[in-house]
């Protein structure tokens, strides 16, 4: 049991605001830290707290574990967690803006974002002018609302008083970190063993690495790098000469690690790449569809709809109207 002498006179208060969709997973990922926190110290040294919208909660929540709030942040909290899984499924209510907005002036505890939570801030006008952390599925969405905003591929980012995650299990390396500024660090290291974690990762390491990786083979780092490359030039690609240039081999040794450990050549990798780009900014964006295809590297609309029919078996389009047709069947459920 760690010293008692880390006990407080009054309990770190964690709000956990959730405006919508909650995995399960993420819940656990920012519950458990604590509760074994408070387990080890033999005291509710920490206090979780759900806020709810309107005295409403999507989330089935243990009242054992989870106090409740109402969403008018009245009052201050240690560190205020606005977590979602999605971008806002419709436009956020003006109370819930101007709510946020009053305790960013008036209360000094920090704000933290996870996953999609970003969202909120940002449309309340909070931290616009900031570097951010944010899920790389929500990229480049952030990027078209939000041009001026400075995103990043790394864990987790502090920043002053807001602090921002990838979210998922980046939401326990935060975590743990923030708990580790509170207590000894045997502390942490009880709870780390306990989760069989053998390490936790720095904020700064980044968020998503390429697509594939063969640990154990010399030509392992070329590969790597060439797909990186692929994924960090979209909108304009390179030739396969540019990137073999680049990784500092020929491009016939380029085609040869790619038929062998992938059984495809890279132009045609490369053509996957910028298609499941576009699919992605297809169902999560407000970009038009020429834009789209414009910023995934075709250079006119009929050659981006036959490349996307050819890999998809459906037109740009047809994939544009079922994204809506599912959103609006999820909204009404």
């Amino acid at each position: 049991m760690a010293n008692m002498k880390n006990l407080p006179d009054q309990p770190i208060r964690i709000a956990l605001f959730v405006p919508q969709d909650c995995s399960m997973l993420s819940l656990g990922v920012i519950s458990e830290p604590f509760l074994l926190a408070n387990q080890l110290l033999g005291a509710q040294k920490y206090q979780l707290i759900l806020i709810s919208n309107a005295g409403d909660s999507p989330l089935m929540v243990d009242t054992s574990v989870y106090q409740r709030e109402q969403f008018e942040l009245q009052h201050e909290y240690d560190l205020l967690i606005i977590s979602a899984e999605t971008a806002p499924q419709q436009p956020i209510a003006i109370n819930t803006k101007k709510n946020l907005q009053r305790y960013y002036r008036q209360y000094t505890g920090d704000i933290l974002t996870l996953k999609g939570g970003l969202y909120w801030l940002l449309d309340s006008g909070i931290g616009v002018d900031q570097s951010w952390v944010v899920h790389w599925s929500f990229m480049d969405d952030l990027k078209d609302r939000y041009p001026d905003v400075t995103l990043s591929h790394d864990l987790y980012h502090q920043n002053g008083r807001l602090h921002s995650c990838a979210g998922q299990l980046a939401s326990l390396d935060y975590l743990l970190n923030y708990i580790n500024t509170q207590e000894e660090e045997t502390v942490v290291n009880q709870i780390t063993d306990y989760l069989c974690l053998d390490r936790l990762r720095s904020g700064s390491e980044r968020q998503r690495l390429p697509s594939y990786s063969f640990a154990g083979e010399d030509i392992q780092p070329r590969l790597t790098m060439a797909i990186d490359l692929m994924e960090k030039n979209i909108e304009k690609p390179l030739s396969s000469d540019e990137i073999a240039e680049q990784i500092y081999i020929s491009r016939r040794q380029l085609e040869r690690l790619f038929k062998r450990h992938m059984n495809t050549m890279p132009a045609r990798h490369y053509l996957q790449i910028r298609l499941k780009r576009a699919q992605h900014l297809l169902q999560t964006s407000n970009m038009s569809i020429v834009q789209i295809g414009l910023s995934c590297g075709f250079s006119s609309g009929p050659h981006f709809s036959s490349s996307y029919k050819s890999f998809y078996q459906s037109t740009p389009r047809e994939e544009r109207a079922k994204s809506v047709a599912n959103r609006y069947t999820e909204h009404n459920k």
